[in-house]
């Protein structure tokens, strides 16, 4: 139970917290870029640059990547890869870089949860623990004073609780699927189905937006490869 001379608890660990640190650098772009094209086209354009970082490992793999058993759960990842990337565009766009990413990064709390009814994996009280503390943030955060809570600082939590949920798909991928083969997957899905949804208001962004973009793929890459190798490694709950 050791890979590179340490646990593999502590491997996933590393690819997970990587895979936030990942994440945390592309939610900083996200405003840059959104301000000029738009959160949707974003979206899209993050994806898109990412298509073609698939294929050195396409064909190094000579094409073996490509073979799954489980399209189905591909397409619904990659479905709740767009609502989600949704929900935290438009609020990066919206909301004060801060307080979005702190709120984008309950996901955790809500995917134990989900780990507990969808996977039944027995949580200790230390992590109940964790939850319940962690939820306690998420309503100061929300509501520090007496001000009414603005229904677009929901964007964030609605990002979290999808993102919580591919968590989990991630999981499941992970029993049969390869990281690279479920990487290139949610990639062409995410970027299909964005761009499609983005057509109608599409316009050509400047250097600097397109530069910005493509940092995000390369990041977003990044963390979907590190994330589904840490739940190929360990549990959910402790991922």
């Amino acid at each position: 139970d050791r890979m590179f001379g340490l646990p593999r608890n502590l491997v996933a660990i590393i690819a997970m917290v990587t895979g936030a640190a990942c994440l945390a650098g592309n939610h900083a772009l996200v405003r840059s870029v959104a301000d000029e094209v738009g959160a949707l086209e974003t979206s899209a354009l993050r994806f898109l640059w990412a298509v073609p970082l698939m294929a050195p490992w396409l064909i190094r793999s000579r094409g073996r990547m490509l073979h799954s058993r489980r399209h189905g759960l591909h397409f619904l990842a990659g479905v709740t890869t767009v609502a989600s990337t949704l929900f935290l565009f438009t609020g990066l766009s919206l909301l004060p870089l801060a307080f979005a990413t702190s709120l984008s990064f309950t996901a955790p709390l809500f995917a134990t949860v989900m780990a507990v009814l969808l996977l039944k994996e027995r949580v200790s009280m230390a992590r109940w623990a964790t939850i319940a503390v962690g939820f306690a943030g998420v309503l100061i955060i929300l509501r520090p004073g007496v001000a009414p809570v603005s229904p677009v600082s929901m964007l964030p939590l609605g990002f979290a609780i999808a993102y919580a949920f591919w968590f989990i798909m991630m999981k499941r991928l992970g029993s049969t699927e390869q990281k690279t083969t479920t990487t290139f997957y949610q990639t062409v899905w995410s970027a299909f189905l964005l761009t499609l949804l983005a057509l109608p208001e599409w316009q050509w962004p400047s250097w600097d937006a397109a530069w910005r973009s493509a940092a995000m793929a390369g990041l977003g890459t990044a963390a979907i490869f590190l994330v589904a190798w840490a739940f190929d490694l360990a549990e959910a709950s402790l991922v």
